[in-house]
């Protein structure tokens, strides 16, 4: 996959802005900004992205989605975790679906966005920040986030091509493996948490094909977790 890169300073979220142009600019389109006002996270959450101490990108798709679109978060959170450990030499882990880890800390947060014409998905947009340098967080995230600790640019260009090298396996579904083996959230109870509902325990048995959680409930009857949120007990 071909990447064209439009690099900006200070915006409201490249998400947003990509958003704005996305059906005049072409498939594999990359806004990275040196920062977000607006930066936003899963389930209606901010993203802290202080000035350049941070990567702060979104990518367009538009084609080859793969049989089941859903897959394009966990095939972004294999790039990035390949280009965290080949940058700093880290082996980060995944928290289902898309938090990526580093020493128990988040340091990376994947949101993908689809439109839809006529009943068709347009196309899916994939933000990712990830905190390269960032040393001081709110106090609301300051436990729970972290930073990778290294060069920004470097980070930058490995996070590009093995995102571009990981869309090539869209299609075959190879990264998976790779997945599960750093996906943290197996084999641990956790708390499936949704809006407006009270959490329901649970016990994380496995990842299925199509990147769902396999999960097995205390009455003993088994389910599958394809959206939502958990948290690791």
């Amino acid at each position: 996959m071909r990447l064209n890169v439009i690099k900006k300073g200070t915006v409201t979220s490249t998400n947003t802005l990509l958003k704005q142009q996305a059906k005049i600019l072409p498939h594999g389109t990359v806004i990275v900004a040196d920062s977000q006002t607006q930066g936003r996270g899963r389930l209606g959450r901010s993203f802290y992205s202080p000035d350049k101490t941070g990567i702060y990108m979104s990518v367009l798709l538009k084609k080859d989605f793969g049989k089941n679109p859903t897959l394009v978060t966990t095939m972004t959170a294999v790039a990035v975790m390949k280009a965290i450990e080949k940058v700093a030499g880290r082996a980060p882990q995944v928290k289902w679906v898309n938090d990526i880890l580093l020493g128990g800390k988040k340091v990376c947060g994947i949101l993908t966005e689809g439109a839809f014409s006529g009943g068709e998905l347009e196309y899916i947009i994939v933000g990712i920040g990830i905190n390269t340098t960032t040393a001081v967080f709110p106090d609301e995230i300051k436990d729970i986030a972290g930073s990778v600790s290294c060069d920004k640019e470097k980070l930058l260009s490995a996070v590009l091509d093995c995102f571009s090298d990981e869309f090539d396996n869209l299609q075959s579904g190879d990264f998976l493996d790779f997945y599960r083996e750093r996906c943290m959230t197996l084999n641990k109870n956790i708390k499936i948490i949704s809006p407006e509902k009270e959490p329901i325990e649970a016990f994380a048995q496995g990842i299925d094909d199509n990147a769902a959680l396999i999960v097995k409930y205390p009455d003993g009857t088994a389910g599958i977790i394809s959206s939502g949120e958990v948290s690791v007990r």
